[in-house]
This record gives C-alpha cells, sequence and structure tokens, in this order.
C-alpha cells in the first residue's frame, strides 16, 4: 500500500468521514485515496472539524492555532476541494466535504499535476466497484428513502401534464433562478478516460448553481458561464439522451449533472445493486401506449438504469417497465419515434426537502446518524458522550416505531429546522 497509516491519521480521518449521512466504510483503498488527497497534517485537521459549517475562529480553537495560521491552513485545504467555504457577514465559515458530493468529484473535476490523477482515478473506481461487499455502493444508495441526488424529468414528454409539474421539477426553471452558473468537468467521466473507457460526451457539461458556483469558481473547481449558456447545455444533454441528476432539494439546487449510463458512477451504482439499492425517483413514471407501441425496442436501449425489458420477437415481442425500478427521467420518451412512451405522474408523490439542511437531517435521521449534526463538536468529549445518547434513544424501538411515520418524521424535522436556522449555511 503506497500510503501506510503508521501514525493513525487517516484512520481517524476516515472514521470521521463515516459519520457522515453517506458514510466512509474502512478499506485499504480509501487509505490510499487519502493519502493522495490529504498531507497527514490535513487528515489531523480534517478530522477534527465540526460536523456543522464553523468559522475560523471555532476550527483555530479547536486546532490550538492562531487565527490566522488556522486561516491560511484552511484556504490550501479549500483550494483542493477538501474544504467547502461559504462568506457570511465577512466571516468565512468552513466545512468538511464528503465523500460525495464532495472531495471524490472536486479532485477529477479539473486537470491536477501535483497529483496522479490516473492512479486516483483506478483507487475511486475500485473503492465504487470492485469491493466483493460493495459498501460504498450501498452507502450512496441503499439507506433511508432520502438520497442526495434527484432525477429530473425532460420536460418535453410531459407537455400534455405541465400543470402537474412544479418549478423545482424541471431543470430550466432551477437554471432560469440559479443567479450565478458554472460548469465542470464531469468526475465519472474524466475517471473513465483515465480508464480508457469514456464515451463521446463532452467532457464540460456539469452544472453548478447559486451559492455552489460561487464557491466553486472562486477556487477554480468550475468555469463560470452565463444563464444562456447553461440552458444552451442543459438543451445539448437532452438530445444526447443523459439523465439530468440535480441536488435533492427544492430550494438552493447546487449541481445538475448530464449523466451517460455508461460512465456516471450513481447510474452504474444503480444497475448493480437493482435489488439492493433504494432508487429516487422523479414524480414521472414512464407508460406505455400500448396502441401506438412498435416493439421497435429504442426504449428497452435508452433506458439508463435498465428497468425497461423486452422478451419475443416481432409482433411476439413484449416491452415492460419495472415501474419501482424506474427513475422517470424521461430519456426512453425523448427517444420513443412514436411517441408511444408516455410519462405520467406518479400515485404518490415523492418527497423532496425543501433545502439541504432539511436533506441533510433527513438522511441523517434515517441513518442513524442524526446525533453527529446535533453534537457536531469531532474533539469534545461532552459531544461525544451526547453523541452516543442520542443514537441509542434513536435505536430503541418506541423512537423507531414513531419515526417510520411519515407525518411524526416530518414534525420532528420541522422542529429541528426551526432551531437550526440561524446557523451559517441553513439557506443553503
Amino acid at each position: 500500500m503506497g500510503h501506510v497509516d503508521s501514525k493513525g491519521v487517516y484512520r481517524n480521518l476516515q472514521k470521521r468521514l463515516d459519520k457522515n449521512p453517506i458514510g466512509a466504510p474502512e478499506s485499504a483503498v480509501l487509505y490510499e485515496i487519502l493519502g493522495t488527497l490529504f498531507t497527514e497534517e490535513e487528515a489531523s485537521i480534517a478530522a477534527q472539524m465540526p460536523f456543522t459549517f464553523a468559522s475560523t475562529r471555532r476550527v483555530a480553537k479547536i486546532l490550538g492555532l492562531p487565527e490566522e495560521e488556522a486561516q491560511n491552513k484552511l484556504e490550501s485545504m479549500a483550494e483542493r476541494g477538501l474544504l467547502f467555504d461559504i462568506e457570511r457577514k465577512g466571516r468565512s465559515y468552513w466545512y468538511l466535504n464528503p465523500t460525495v458530493i464532495g472531495f471524490f468529484e472536486f479532485s477529477m473535476m479539473r486537470l491536477r499535476p501535483d497529483i496522479d490523477q490516473g492512479a486516483l482515478a483506478n483507487h475511486l473506481h475500485s473503492y465504487f466497484f470492485e469491493d466483493p461487499q460493495l459498501s460504498f455502493l450501498r452507502e450512496v444508495g441503499s439507506m433511508g428513502d432520502t438520497q442526495l441526488f434527484r432525477p429530473l424529468v425532460h420536460e418535453d414528454p410531459i407537455a400534455d401534464t405541465a400543470a402537474e409539474v412544479l418549478d423545482y421539477e424541471r431543470a430550466t426553471n432551477i437554471v432560469e433562478n440559479a443567479g450565478k452558473w458554472a460548469v465542470g468537468m464531469c468526475h465519472c467521466r474524466h475517471v473513465a478516460e483515465h480508464k480508457n473507457e469514456a464515451c463521446d460526451t463532452p467532457m464540460e457539461i456539469c452544472l453548478t448553481l447559486s451559492t455552489a458556483a460561487d464557491t466553486l469558481t472562486r477556487r477554480g473547481l468550475a468555469k463560470e458561464i452565463t444563464k444562456q449558456e447553461a440552458l444552451d447545455i442543459l438543451t445539448d444533454a437532452k438530445e444526447r439522451g443523459l439523465v439530468q441528476m440535480g441536488d435533492n432539494v427544492k430550494k438552493g439546487v447546487m449541481f445538475i449533472c448530464n449523466c451517460c449510463s455508461c460512465c456516471c458512477c450513481l447510474l452504474q451504482g444503480y444497475r448493480r445493486l437493482r435489488d439492493q439499492t433504494h432508487v429516487q425517483t422523479s414524480n414521472f413514471e414512464a407508460v406505455i401506449a400500448s396502441a401506438e407501441c412498435t416493439r421497435c425496442g429504442i426504449c428497452v436501449e435508452a433506458c439508463p438504469v435498465d428497468a425497461i425489458t423486452s422478451e419475443g420477437k416481432g409482433k411476439q415481442r413484449t416491452i415492460d417497465v419495472a415501474l419501482d425500478y424506474c427513475l422517470g427521467c424521461g430519456v426512453c420518451a425523448t427517444k420513443c419515434p412514436e411517441g408511444a412512451m408516455k410519462m405520467e405522474p406518479r400515485e404518490a408523490r415523492v418527497h423532496t426537502p425543501e433545502n439541504a439542511v432539511e436533506r441533510v437531517v433527513r438522511m441523517s435521521l434515517e441513518r442513524g446518524k442524526l446525533q453527529n449534526i446535533i453534537f457536531d463538536d469531532a474533539n469534545s468529549i461532552t459531544h461525544g458522550a451526547l453523541r452516543m445518547v442520542v443514537k441509542a434513544v434513536l435505536r430503541l424501538p418506541p423512537a423507531k416505531q414513531l419515526l417510520a411515520s411519515e407525518q411524526l418524521r416530518s414534525k420532528f424535522v420541522n422542529r429541528f429546522l426551526k432551531l437550526a436556522s440561524n446557523k451559517p449555511g441553513a439557506d443553503m
């Protein structure tokens, strides 16, 4: 192993990362990734970062450093996508990026002469797909009802049901109202390129919006573009039959990735764990109008997650849609030459968190990690003890039963959001 964790600093960082809603299962290849991206000093700093946004003063106090020295170290880490930073009233606030959406992607969103990106690409691919237990894939997609991502249905096939499409479900509306726009190199396609497996989809096609666009352009991780350029990228992506995967929030959407089925780690993961992963869907599903369907099979080839299957040949051929696995992306409908594939509203609407704070709270609650954002000081003995207490309470049968009710869970989440509404980053 290239990066031997003789001092335990990378082990401490792994343990800290594993407390995020999407954790970081321990493996030798993860230590290779961490050793490539973090120096030992940076790994030590990262392992001590609070679980929520923290001011420079607070981080400096935790690290036992003068504030100016801490600021310089944090700046260096943010420049390489290890930390996410925002500014509020002239003060900087810092957040340790998780694995995804976080430093995994940011490490491959631009060319990095300071690291061996070819080796890193192989490590990232291995961590996702070569573990016999597929532990990290299960972390990303199989736990809980709330996911990081949500597919945005292609808008052309739903023109007849336009009144039932809400603004936050429209990629064009999200882009129109973003306020700032940027485009970055696709992490997945860049990894595939290093493995000589990339398709011919443009590398720079993934959009970063609003607050994230401000931070990523400032850090050189994305290139600022105009609103019209962003809308043109959306149009091009639809024509290419790409899945438009957005931030799973109603307000403050920070990214729209335009994903191909061959390179996208998320779509590959859905296919690999078809019977074991939770698929976040749009509020639409693909329905075949049998009278118009010629059974050509184009939709079968177009579906990015193999939710459409066929049996037989010629007039005896049947085509079926597995609705419990259909993303509701609309790619099949845009490709159907007869217009036989319709995107119909789902019987039950999918819950979309209001903002990033609600999403984090819900994901943490569903995955048994809520205690980490309530008592967020990774260094504090008191916070550590309180985290253990809350974790134990949430595991008790009465608590699990109550939180299984969406109505009670929503009340709990809303109460928590009111308490957290004044914290930096709460509007993201």
